[in-house]
């Protein structure tokens, strides 16, 4: 007689993570967790990559801001240990501001772009000029406020000129600037002189309910509109009423919205979409300034699917930076860590159409950098996005990101989708988990793929699957001749479809299992399964067909149904361990039990260094990786990381090569 077959599927991926809801409890569509993915179309897929500009000064990184002139290209400031440092696009050197220097060891510089059409003269008059873009840059309040023009950058001193704070907005063509729990109001488009309350009957500071730690200005507001965020409330300041001797006498022209609701940085803030989303000190939070007559202190927080994550944020939470990228939203967070460790990636339209979107999905959480800001925009006609990090070995750099290529500075991104957990549409009750088959995309390069499972409610994840897959990535290679006759032409991303070996047959080679402790079946019995895929390099996952044995006493079961009569529980007299991944021991010895859990954490690692040598020069790179896969995928990693730090190397001590262009042949 044939083996009975029960099947269930994920066809498609396009609700995205939840990591708040039970696996058993998620609906198709759902995944469970997932590391390094994006979900567009819901195809899980690696995520694009980033691209390492320039290495930065070591010390403390304290932020920067892409500066827009009028005329010219983009130019980005970023602060070290207090030193404010220029780079124009597309970034590839830097140099010192030499003119001004700020407190090297506070967390963060504030940095606010403004526009200048109006100077004072010395006898108070007022003359209009043509507009001009300008920088203004602050500390907190520990030294006097710098102004960058483009080409110089001056402190600003003396009665009537900025005064010192921390965060700023430009809104309603003033430069708004707080300082503990003041907030101070610039002359008219002017933002280096706050004259006007000294000859204007007019407030010359709002006082807020706390300690100002954020401004922002609320996206597509019919008139300017400021919000001014504490730690534990929200107010509102119409920014856009120009005259300011009518302020005393606007009613509510300063009001607290959200009494309950603050804001942890000023980095955490950010415009997309028509939504103006912040980081408050419980979560992700969005305003539509369409409703905001109607909000009320109320907020559904939008990050509960990352729950996995955002139970283990640091407590200090006041480096918590946000971006965008296209439909993309990007919250970095302290997962575990100082600095931002995790970025957690919302889609706003994993799919669209010309009939309309489907609801934000989360995506993943990225690792690989720290980002302390994110910058992006239009740069030289191209939407670009750019973070700040202090990485891993200490170095802070800028890097881009989304590239294409989905590598990170051409090394292998791990990432990896933990699904939901199936039941074949049989609920709570006990069935048979044999194999998988899975259904691969968007292959390129050499990509390692490792499949693992696990029963819903116990066990760990066990290896099921290991394989390298070879996806030619192009028709040109070095060392290969390349003449005028030679035919060029694109080679498409891969497909595969790929299935693992059978559960039950791997079963007793398995080692720190709960059977025995947390039940006495075998972790291949259980109501529901779930399977783990990870990937090194680029690659997507499509969708799985899951194949188990239905339970005993269902229509295509062999076996009897033995759920039908009751039971005598007996009592437990050993302790029972589980650790946190769900591998499991018995034992009289609290030692031995923890002697037997420690044993078993598989983790490839690799260290590995290269050697080139290049027109004289030598250059000497080393590199690490690791792995669950394989040893050979920790082998490729830490060879890729090798290689692309002596090529670093030898590009900054090689000598520039110059092209002449057509001169060279007159």
């Amino acid at each position: 007689m044939s083996t009975p077959r029960l099947e269930d599927f994920d066809l498609s991926f396009l609700s995205g993570m939840d990591s708040l809801s039970e696996p058993g409890q998620l609906e198709a569509g759902f995944y469970s967790r997932s590391m390094n993915t994006v979900n567009r179309g819901g195809t899980v897929q690696c995520r694009p990559g980033h691209r390492c500009k320039m290495v930065l000064p070591q010390g403390n990184l304290q932020g920067g801001i892409v500066f827009r002139p009028k005329k010219g290209p983009e130019v980005l400031l970023v602060a070290v240990d207090g030193i404010v440092y220029s780079s124009v696009f597309p970034f590839s050197s830097f140099e010192a501001l030499s003119d001004i220097e700020f407190a090297p060891h506070v967390r963060q510089l504030f940095f606010v772009q403004a526009e200048q059409s109006i100077v004072q003269n010395a006898d108070g008059s007022l003359t209009l000029v043509a507009p001009k873009n300008i920088v203004v840059i602050q500390d907190g309040g520990l030294t006097p406020a710098a102004v960058y023009d483009g080409t110089r950058a001056v402190h600003q001193r003396g009665e009537g000129t900025i005064p010192a704070g921390g965060p700023m907005a430009w809104s309603g063509d003033r430069l708004w600037v707080a300082r503990d729990a003041n907030l101070f109001a610039s002359d008219i488009a002017n933002p280096v002189s706050f004259t006007e309350p000294l000859y204007i009957a007019t407030i010359s500071a709002f006082v807020l309910p706390g300690v100002i730690t954020a401004l922002a200005e609320i996206p597509s507001a019919e008139t300017a509109s400021l919000l001014v965020f504490t730690d534990e409330a929200t107010t509102l300041i119409q920014s856009g009423i120009r005259n300011r001797a009518a302020w005393p006498t606007v009613e509510n022209f300063q009001r607290v919205i959200l009494p309950k609701v603050g804001c942890v940085s000023e980095r955490s803030i950010t415009s997309h979409l028509g939504l103006l989303y912040w980081y408050s000190a419980f979560g992700l939070t969005s305003l539509d300034s369409a409703l905001l007559t109607k909000q009320t202190s109320v907020l559904p927080y939008s990050d509960n699917e990352m729950a996995d994550s955002k139970a283990r944020l640091s407590a200090d939470l006041a480096g918590v930076a946000l971006g965008y990228f296209e439909n993309y939203l990007m919250v970095s967070v302290p997962f575990e860590d100082r600095y931002n460790r995790h970025t957690w990636v919302l889609d706003q339209a994993p799919l669209q159409r010309a009939t309309g979107r489907t609801q934000p999905a989360w995506n993943s959480f990225w690792t690989g950098t720290r980002p302390v800001q994110w910058l992006f925009g239009t740069f030289h006609g191209e939407n670009r996005i750019f973070h700040l990090s202090h990485d891993f070995d200490g170095n802070n750099r800028l890097w881009e990101s989304f590239s294409p290529d989905r590598l990170d500075d051409g090394c292998p991104i791990t990432w990896y989708l933990e699904t939901r957990a199936v039941d074949g549409n049989v609920p709570l009750r006990g069935k048979k988990f044999r194999y998988a088959d899975i259904f691969l995309q968007e292959l390129s390069g050499n990509v390692d793929i490792g499949v693992f499972w696990a029963g819903g409610f116990r066990g760990k994840f066990k290896r099921i699957l290991s394989k390298s897959i070879r996806a030619t990535r192009g028709s040109i290679r070095s060392g290969e001749t390349i003449t005028a006759e030679t035919l060029l032409f694109a080679l498409k991303k891969q497909q595969r479809t790929i299935r693992t070996q059978d559960a039950m047959q791997l079963a007793m080679c398995e080692t720190q299992q709960s059977t025995g402790v947390e039940s006495d079946d075998a972790e291949f019995l259980d109501e529901s399964f779930q399977l783990l895929i990870v990937g090194s390099g680029p690659g997507a996952v499509q969708g799985i067909r899951y194949y188990m044995e239905p339970p005993p006493g269902i229509q295509g079961s062999n076996g009897p149904n033995k759920e039908t009569s009751a039971a005598v529980e007996e009592d437990e007299t050993e302790e029972n361990f589980v650790r946190f991944d769900g591998a499991a021991a018995e034992s009289h010895e609290f030692s031995d039990a923890l002697l037997a859990l420690s044993d078993d954490i598989p983790v490839y690692t690799a260290n590995t260094s290269v050697t080139f040598v290049q027109d004289g020069f030598t250059a000497v790179g080393t590199g690490s990786g690791e792995s669950v896969i394989s040893q050979a995928d920790a082998d490729k990693i830490a060879a890729c990381v090798a290689t692309k730090k002596a090529v670093a190397e030898l590009q900054r001590v090689l000598p520039r090569i110059v092209s002449l262009g057509l001169s060279a042949n007159s």
